[in-house]
């Protein structure tokens, strides 16, 4: 929702919903994403990174009662220069939004609509687009509703399916077809009781010759969160090592150049200085209890204060640590994706129902600067623009010279501070400036409902009054 805070507090909202905003989710409770249903994890930014998406003038009279009243606010203020829980963030963000959606609602013409999923963005030969939604609890109540532009909230998603081509982009065999597997989302929303419930039956049949392993592919923050969580919970149950497969070097953040040589850290001042702020992996190092974590490994082979060994294999390294990683891939119980999402994207087709392919790159659609995505061909689908976890939004020139980042990092930029701020602001600048060539109240091919039930807020639309915009969170 960082577009829309950002389009409120900067005034521009009323020019964004003037021919009406639509937003529709297949959640009934909006805001926080994922974030909420992450167990025992804690951020890799500061508790203020979240504040700072309420701090702003024209926020005083929305989320007035939240600074007041709110639990959530609270424990974020006293986690303010540490890194908060997950779920007090995801939940401070959730109540910040409903707030935000009831004071837009009742003074714009945005209209939301809850637990209703996209099945279909159809993109019209003159312009502008028919999204086609079903009621999430009743697949079969179809609608469809014309709109001018669109911003897909991406979120981001992990497949199973995606580890045997991790595996080959590591040069390494497919695995066994009945290898367990899971993405680092399966592990990390799981309670304690239901973690150890999960693996404590495989602990327990495994011969004394045998040890009972887990494998993690990638190098990223959810990787070491996931190592974290396994160590710490698993440790007492049965699980002796944990290997963590990876294809480059293990990066970790630091203020200066000089703290990461005190900490015996191997700095590349060409690659991995951002010469804004002098940082060291300003962008792609880890932080806060992931750093802990990597640095513990690194020393001692070891989470801290926990028995299973962890081994760190770079597999691109060296023929022996191919083969090591070749080994620990058979002989493990489970194989956990931890190397990041993709993005989560509706079905996109033109006006013959067609697909229409989107470039995608590391992660992510590749857009220009304001979030148009491409498609296969090159050519920017305007008036589309993607937002969120599975966006595009790399350093560009303009970042580089404004904000830095090390030379190193060639990978997405996302975070909660980015999209409530500099990539908020690059995708409503895009909208605005679509917007600007269609005539205010102008005439829109007709809005079709081909359904049963319809909510009294979409009979209100017709073909003169289909919303300019349409924002469709997908998590």
């Amino acid at each position: 929702m960082g577009f829309l805070f950002h389009a409120f507090k900067t005034g521009n909202l009323p020019k964004i919903a003037r021919d009406g905003l639509l937003i529709i989710d297949k959640r009934t409770e909006l805001g926080a994403g994922k974030l909420g249903e992450y167990v025992n994890v804690t951020g890799n930014t500061v508790g203020n990174t979240f504040l700072a998406c309420l701090e702003h003038e024209n926020f005083q009279e929305v989320f007035a009662d939240i600074r007041e009243n709110s639990p959530q606010h609270k424990r974020m203020i006293e986690a303010a220069d540490g890194p908060p829980s997950l779920a007090d963030a995801g939940a401070l963000l959730a109540q910040a939004t409903e707030q935000l959606l009831a004071y837009l609602s009742a003074r714009y013409d945005v209209t939301v609509l809850r637990a209703h999923e996209i099945d279909k963005i159809r993109r019209l030969e003159n312009g502008g687009f028919e999204i086609v939604y079903h009621d999430v609890n009743d697949p079969t109540a179809v609608s469809t509703v014309s709109s001018d532009t669109v911003v897909m909230n991406l979120g981001g998603q992990q497949h199973a399916s995606e580890i045997d081509q991790m595996c080959r982009g590591l040069q390494l065999p497919p695995l066994d077809a009945s290898a367990r597997t899971y993405v680092s989302d399966d592990v990390l929303s799981l309670t304690t009781a239901q973690l150890i419930a999960e693996f404590k039956r495989d602990f327990a049949q495994r011969g004394p010759r045998r040890p009972n392993r887990l494998t993690v592919i990638g190098g990223s923050h959810s990787a070491f969160t996931v190592v974290d969580r396994l160590a710490m919970e698993l440790g007492n149950e049965g699980l002796d090592e944990i290997v963590v497969i990876h294809r480059s070097q293990v990066r970790l953040f630091f203020e200066t150049v000089e703290e990461a040589r005190a900490h015996g850290y191997e700095v590349d001042e060409v690659n991995d200085v951002c010469p804004v702020t002098k940082r060291v992996n300003r962008a792609g190092g880890l932080r806060y209890r992931a750093f802990d974590i990597a640095r513990s490994i690194m020393a001692s082979g070891h989470v801290p204060s926990t028995k299973p060994r962890v081994e760190l294999i770079a597999s691109d390294s060296s023929n022996a640590a191919r083969s090591r990683a070749r080994e620990c891939l058979r002989n493990s119980i489970a194989v956990i994706h931890g190397a990041g999402y993709g993005p989560n994207m509706s079905i996109l087709v033109d006006q013959r129902d067609r697909p229409i392919s989107l470039q995608l790159g590391q992660g992510g659609v590749v857009s220009d600067r304001y979030g148009c995505p491409f498609d296969a061909s090159g050519k920017a689908v305007r008036g589309l623009f993607s937002f969120g976890l599975g966006s595009g939004f790399r350093p560009d020139e303009q970042i580089r010279r404004e904000t830095g980042f090390e030379a190193a990092f060639r990978g997405r930029i996302y975070g909660v501070w980015a999209f409530h701020h500099d990539f908020g602001g690059r995708v409503m600048n895009g909208v605005l400036e679509a917007l600007a060539t269609i005539p205010s109240g102008h005439e829109t091919a007709p809005a079709r409902y081909e359904s049963s039930v319809v909510s009294d807020a979409l009979q209100q639309l017709s073909a003169c009054d289909g919303p300019s915009l349409v924002m469709s969170p997908q998590d």
